[in-house]
């Protein structure tokens, strides 16, 4: 992996939302984060303040309970900003996908 992941925010979450970083020695829960009814998110960190140096993928997993479900995740690589999201009314996983970093 090329490049410095540091920063990753959240700015909506509508209703459940993990992110897990991993590497083929295990992994680790970055954050888990719920809100609803369009609240305002805004949660950002830096990676390397929580995870060792290395590289790793970065699973997000949002969860709808109902109604309009949103998420939206910005990975700052090297300045690079890098959005994931979605929206969608069904129930259950709406949104995952997994992106590699180096921290």
């Amino acid at each position: 992996m090329a490049g410095k992941t540091t920063k990753i925010s959240v700015t909506a979450v509508d209703n459940e939302l993990y992110l897990i970083a991993s590497q083929p020695s295990g992994s680790s829960e970055l954050i888990h984060l719920k809100s609803g009814y369009h609240a305002p998110v805004d949660y950002s960190f830096n990676p390397s303040h929580i995870l060792a140096s290395g590289d790793y993928d970065l699973t997000m997993i949002g969860l709808n309970w109902g109604g309009p479900g949103t998420f939206s995740v910005t990975v700052t690589t090297d300045g690079n900003n890098e959005t994931y999201s979605a929206n969608n009314s069904d129930v259950g996983v709406i949104f995952h996908t997994t992106v590699s970093i180096s921290v």
